[in-house]
């Protein structure tokens, strides 16, 4: 049995291409913090593009992550590097057909200008999850240059049958100046995913909602042997009649077939933008860019 398992796994690794994941950076300086614009490209020695999902990141700092496309690209906008000088790499995760690969390393230099604002980042940027259940992700909203009101949370891009819930929805990132020194303290708040799981469609019901009538109806023909109450039978045949059809023709479709069945999250992989939002009188302040989350939903 441990010769055959050796086997498989040797055979898996022969069905599976080594890839090489390459990194380049433009930033821009425009907003009150340099925007880093990362792009990798994730090739396979088999000479396709591979699929998946890279992770951009910067020592510990989680950056964001990002699909990868049909012509092996993959791209993300980030403004959460402090200033100063950074190492950044792209970390392709692999796949099924093909293994894992990390870039090279470039050098990013972060400028921060005096305009207040804030970032938003999260971590982890690259979620999983079965049909059905749920992950988590830390939102940071950090605070810069005086920066001092309360931001909401939401996000978009989610695929149907599926939420997203923030706790809390808002949160108060803040700047405070003591003796000339300005402290800044970002806010947190925690982001939950939750998938739909498929189901089957509602038992059907019963046609007794007709029985009733009927039978009430037949009721009243008990008396048809008197011949002064045939008149009243017919009356009651036809009140009981209409009754059946007047309650239960509304509610045929649900009492003889029940409520359609859900068909929960589908499978696949999903972009999900973090979308934030502050108000400072009648202007409106949003990040110069929101950071994107990276969602894969497995069959049950």
């Amino acid at each position: 049995m441990l010769f055959l398992g050796l086997t498989v796994a040797v055979l898996a690794a022969q069905n599976t291409a080594t890839t090489r994941t390459t990194l380049s950076v433009e930033t821009n300086d425009a907003g009150p913090r340099t925007r880093a614009t990362l792009t990798a490209h994730v090739s396979a020695t088999s000479g396709e593009a591979a699929s998946g999902v890279v992770n951009f990141r910067s020592g510990n700092l989680d950056l964001g992550s990002a699909i990868v496309n049909s012509d092996g690209n993959a791209s993300l906008e980030t403004d959460v590097l402090p200033e100063g000088d950074h190492r950044v790499a792209a970390i392709y995760e692999g796949g099924e057909n093909y293994q894992a690969s990390v870039s090279a390393e470039e050098q990013v230099h972060a400028n921060v200008s005096t305009v207040a604002g804030y970032t938003v980042s999260a971590a982890p940027t690259s979620l999983k999850t079965a049909v059905g259940g749920f992950v988590t992700s830390v939102v940071t909203v950090s605070p810069v240059n005086g920066f001092n009101a309360v931001v909401s949370l939401s996000c978009s891009g989610l695929p149907i049958n599926t939420t997203c819930v923030f706790n809390p929805v808002n949160v108060s990132p803040s700047c405070t100046t003591t003796a000339g020194v300005q402290t800044c303290t970002p806010a947190t708040s925690v982001m939950q995913i939750q998938t739909l799981a498929p189901s089957s469609k509602a038992a059907t019901g019963t046609t007794s909602a007709f029985v009733f009538p009927l039978l009430f109806g037949l009721a009243g023909l008990g008396a048809w042997k008197g011949r002064s109450w045939r008149n009243l039978a017919l009356m009651l045949f036809a009140f009981a009649g209409m009754s059946g059809l007047t309650a239960c023709n509304p509610r045929y479709n649900y009492l003889n077939h029940g409520p359609p069945g859900n068909t929960g999250t589908p499978a696949g992989t999903y972009a999900i933008t973090v979308n934030s939002e502050s108000s400072v009188g009648s202007t409106v302040i949003t990040p110069p860019t929101n950071p994107q989350v990276t969602l894969v939903v497995t069959g049950s």
